[in-house]
């Protein structure tokens, strides 16, 4: 049977593997982008996919890898954070956490150029991450009577990424139809500012904000 120390050693690998994997699949194809219309690459009106598009991100291949490994890296983070907390809320955050990772690696295997599967996973990876950051906030603020693991405030982190996945699953719920056209833009429809662009690239910000908090926290 594995230690509790041990749990939370692998949980802070896997988190901060899965953090900056991340990052890295952002910013290299962020910095080598140019669109169909010759445009770079801009968080205000842009999907964060866009980056794996093959055909039109010149780097897709690393955005479309690194969404795979951080995936997988945040099911070994979710696995090892749920062993470490006591409580039925903790284990669902777990449950919760390997249906995040696998949409995520999805998301990666049906790159945007790909969107029907494309969509699916990636409306999997934003309600798993919404139930698995409620449940293991929940998990820490109100630990069993055995006591808390991790400093009950540390529940409060987790306030960010849930406002900012809440924001946009409503501004996705005007596509509840036809979700595939919500991952699908127009250049020559593309919007100078768009809500529900901005809005991903919070959640993507809040969510690594909140695994590397919750990684590097001292115990």
């Amino acid at each position: 049977m594995v230690e509790w120390f041990d749990t939370l050693r692998f949980f802070r690998f896997f988190g901060i593997a899965a953090a900056l994997v991340s990052i890295v699949g952002v910013v290299i194809p962020w910095l080598a982008y140019e669109g169909r219309e010759g445009e770079k690459y801009s968080f205000l009106n842009h999907y964060i996919s866009e980056l794996g598009e093959r055909g039109v991100s010149r780097r897709a291949w690393v955005f479309n890898l690194c969404i795979i490994l951080s995936g997988a890296a945040l099911i070994g983070a979710t696995i090892s954070l749920g062993l470490y907390l006591p409580g039925f809320w903790a284990k669902l955050g777990m449950l919760f956490g390997v249906v995040t990772g696998v949409g995520m690696i999805m998301v990666g295997v049906f790159p945007m150029d790909n969107v029907k599967p494309h969509a699916t996973a990636a409306v999997t990876f934003f309600r798993g991450g919404l139930l698995m950051v409620l449940a293991f906030s929940v998990a820490i603020f109100f630990p069993p009577e055995s006591g808390e693991a991790i400093p009950r405030l540390m529940g409060l982190v987790g306030l960010f990424p849930i406002v900012a996945f809440s924001t946009f699953m409503s501004l996705l719920w005007d596509y509840r139809d036809h979700v595939d056209e919500a991952f699908s833009p127009e250049e020559s429809q593309r919007p100078r500012f768009s809500r529900i662009m901005i809005s991903e690239w919070v959640v993507f910000f809040s969510i690594v904000l909140w695994v590397l908090v919750l990684s590097l926290v001292k115990v």
